[in-house]
């Protein structure tokens, strides 16, 4: 399969009999479709896919499981007894803040004294800040609890400790060498820990403590976790997936003022509220507030229960998210430009620059990152400080946390994930850890360039698809982390529409069909109108995608989000037109193929340096290495020719130019009243120039692509002579041929077929010869 962006790992296996058998006992009524992405993703038994389409799971772990969590109680319970001050610090991001409000209410809830912090990115930094723990110690706190950081914060941590402040510290992110030394440090994943599930977010942590001080699940708390759990991407299985689920059933009826207010104005009815309704409207804005100041007014549009004040901050969190979205997509926009004007994409896209704004970097590295698929690290120069401060992203393949770790002589401190980091180099060892980085990056070419994986779950025909499907689909969510949407495959579709959609043009609507059904189905692939570009409207190709749902006045309708798209062989591009187009000519690594030998050296020179231009009379031996792509500028005399060329190299695209000077096709075979008219005008004139042949043409009304293959013809039969240019009629033969079976018709007649095939029928028709005479 030649893929535009990942390797595709299909896997479309037949559930056995016995399956089937235990399915019909058990009762369950589900399609055929999903029952076959039931098996594929080892949903092997009624109890097994009961289990994962069960909307009302009751996974949640005792939180006293969490290694240190009895000391943490016990500690809390102290401070509250004894009327200690107690500071929560959090952190800027909607994990970050949805943690810090669950501690919050839950220790406010036993009558304890507490203060909170969000740290702004700019003045702070993530984690604790040993300036800002001093001025806390020196306030008279008694007690610090960090939500959603701590674990790297070793300096401000020690500080505090020593001061005889203790510091509990609450937090998921990945566990660096050594650990803090703080009193306690409660983490799904603490090394001398056995906690169940290691996949917690930090508001999940924080509602773990929680219900560990309440002795009971704090219920206003669940929709505040289900946010931080989305919000931050971590795994949506085990009791995240409850987590999750759970919150969302209560946001439905949230007494949150501020979400109340922001749900009526993003949606409809309620009861569409779903994990993207967290992942693209609630998180975004919680975010946007922490990536360009003060995060506090986040945390109070969740917390407050004053009408007023939460519909003024409410306007305050759109107009960041939209200034939020205006930064992103003008820093994108720069540093495409700058990466399409390089010769290649580099291994690892490194850059700096003052005037970014860094609250945005780790959104713009994302969407870097999927666009050009590989790992991204984007900094914010301070010029007063004089250092980089950045976020990085990565692939799949590439354990970015890990990377930087091999390299951090050059950094003043970083930290995160597999996938995600964030990351400050002093201007001293700038140039050194770029060094470095591209270096490494070298030796990891093969690991970076590796196409990217992407497991297919089910192969479908159009007539499969519909509502019911989609929601029996939807059952199997939350998706997320490691539990995405099913990826389903539709291969071999006819493309029988397609248009731009959007303000700017960038994505594409499809109308595609199966070939073994007449339903259509609509494609929707968003930014994904330049890459689509060669796809014309007849052209059969393979698509692979998540199915939704779409609502449109309150109509239902199913439709396939593409996510990639590829063909079996190579993709056919229809480039057939009355003028060559002027981008064809610098096609990198492209065999360019004529008929004509004169139109094939006038070509030459135009094209770019990789490619090669050949006549399909040419020997054809090695030089055709390293070409990717078949360019047809001409059809050829005969198909055979065609299928040589094509069966020489794995091509990965074909362009059809197929241009004619003087069409066959359209001028039809001659005819024997044709030949008899020509006859006529031979007794008479008995010689004329080839030069002439135009005149003679325009004379007998026969088009000139005719009486060329013509003379030919007569040339063969010996009625004429052609000597320097001049045709001469022979003396008068009394035995009878059959000029139409003559190698020069038979020459004629071949060349129109491929000109029929090539230039008049559709691309999808040229592929099914294709498949039929050659595969």
């Amino acid at each position: 399969m030649n893929s535009f962006k990942y390797q595709w790992i299909a896997q479309n296996n037949e559930y056995d009999n016995d399956f089937k058998t235990k399915i019909q006992k058990a009762g369950l009524k589900f399609s055929p479709a999903f029952l076959r992405l039931c098996w594929n993703r080892g949903l092997t038994s009624p109890e097994l896919i009961e289990e994962a389409i069960n909307q009302q799971p009751t996974i949640f772990h005792d939180p006293f499981a969490l290694y240190q969590m009895d000391l943490t109680i016990e500690r809390i319970q102290k401070a509250v007894s004894q009327e200690e001050n107690i500071l929560i610090y959090g952190d800027y991001d909607a994990d970050g803040i949805t943690s810090t409000l669950i501690l919050q209410e839950a220790i406010e809830a036993i009558g304890g004294k507490v203060q909170v912090y969000l740290p702004n990115r700019f003045i702070d930094g993530y984690g604790p800040n040993i300036k800002r723990y001093q001025e806390f110690v020196d306030a008279g706190i008694h007690l610090i609890i960090t939500v959603d950081n701590g674990v790297a914060g070793h300096q401000a941590i020690d500080y505090a400790m020593q001061s005889g402040v203790d510091v509990i510290v609450t937090d998921h992110h990945e566990i660096q060498e050594s650990l803090p030394n703080a009193f306690s440090i409660i983490h799904p994943r603490h090394p001398k820990g056995n906690y169940p599930f290691g996949e917690l977010s930090g508001a999940g942590v924080a509602l773990k403590v929680a219900t560990a001080l309440l002795e009971e699940i704090p219920t206003e708390a669940i929709e505040l976790a289900a946010i931080g759990t989305v919000a931050d991407m971590v795994s949506l299985t085990d009791e995240n997936r409850t987590i999750v689920l759970s919150g969302l059933t209560l946001m439905k009826e949230t007494q949150r003022v501020g979400l109340q207010l922001l749900l009526k104005d993003s949606l409809e009815k309620n009861d569409k509220i779903n994990v993207e309704t967290i992942g693209f409207i609630i998180g975004p804005r919680l975010n946007a507030v922490g990536r360009l100041g003060d995060p506090t007014p986040a945390l109070e549009f969740l917390s407050t229960f004053e009408d007023m004040r939460a519909q003024e901050l409410l306007v305050y969190l759109n107009h960041q998210n939209t200034k939020r979205q205006e930064l992103v997509k003008e820093i994108t926009h720069s540093i495409i430009h700058k990466v399409e004007s390089l010769e290649e994409v580099p291994l690892v896209i490194i850059a700096g620059e003052a005037e970014w704004h860094p609250g945005v970097l780790g959104i713009v590295a994302s969407r870097l990152t999927e666009k050009y698929q590989c790992p991204v690290l984007l900094f914010h120069y301070d010029d007063e400080r004089k250092i980089y401060k950045g976020s990085g992203r990565s692939i799949e393949h590439i354990n970015l946390f890990n990377w930087l770790s091999e390299h951090r002589e050059w950094l003043m401190n970083f930290g995160g994930h597999s996938q995600a980091a964030g990351l400050t180099v002093e201007e001293k060892n700038w140039d050194s850890f770029l060094k470095a980085m591209a270096d490494d990056a070298e030796a990891k070419r093969d690991v970076i360039l590796q196409p990217i994986p992407l497991q297919i779950d089910l192969e479908m025909q159009a007539d499969e698809v519909s509502i019911q499907l989609i929601e029996e689909i939807n059952l199997l969510g939350p998706f997320g982390i490691d539990n995405p949407k099913p990826i389903v495959a539709f291969y071999d579709v006819l493309i029988k529409e397609k248009r731009l959609m959007g303000n700017d043009k960038q994505h594409v609507k499809m109308e595609i069909k199966t070939f073994e059904e007449d339903k259509n189905l609509t494609g929707i692939a968003f930014s994904m109108a330049k890459v689509l570009n060669e796809v014309k409207v007849g052209s059969r190709i393979s698509l692979v995608g998540d199915l939704s749902i779409n609502e449109w006045r309150n109509k239902q309708n199913a439709q396939l989000i593409v996510k990639d798209f590829g063909s079996n062989g190579p993709l056919w591009v229809d480039c057939r037109a009355s003028v060559v187009p002027p981008d064809l000519y610098q096609l990198p690594s492209s065999l360019f193929v004529f008929d004509s030998k004169k139109y094939c050296d006038l070509f030459a020179d135009k094209i770019h340096n990789s490619s090669k231009v050949i006549t399909y009379f040419d020997q054809l031996e090695s030089e055709l290495d390293g070409l990717a792509n078949l360019v047809i500028m001409e059809p050829p005399q005969d198909l055979t020719q065609l299928k040589i060329i094509y069966q020489k190299v794995e091509w990965k695209k074909i362009y059809l130019g197929s241009y004619v000077s003087e069409s066959k096709y359209l001028s039809g075979t001659p005819t024997r009243k044709n030949f008899a008219d020509l006859y006529r005008f031979l007794q008479i004139n008995k010689e004329f120039k080839l030069e002439q042949l135009g005149q003679v043409a325009k004379e007998l009304q026969i088009p000139l692509v005719k009486i060329k293959t013509m003379i030919v013809v007569f040339f063969e039969a010996n009625f004429v002579n052609i000597e320097n240019g001049l045709v001469t009629m022979q003396e008068h033969r009394q035995e009878k041929i059959d000029l139409l079976s003559l190698p020069a018709m038979q020459k004629y007649q071949s060349a129109m077929k491929a000109e029929a095939l090539l230039n008049y029928e559709t691309i999808d028709v040229i592929q099914q010869w294709i498949d039929e005479e050659i595969i």
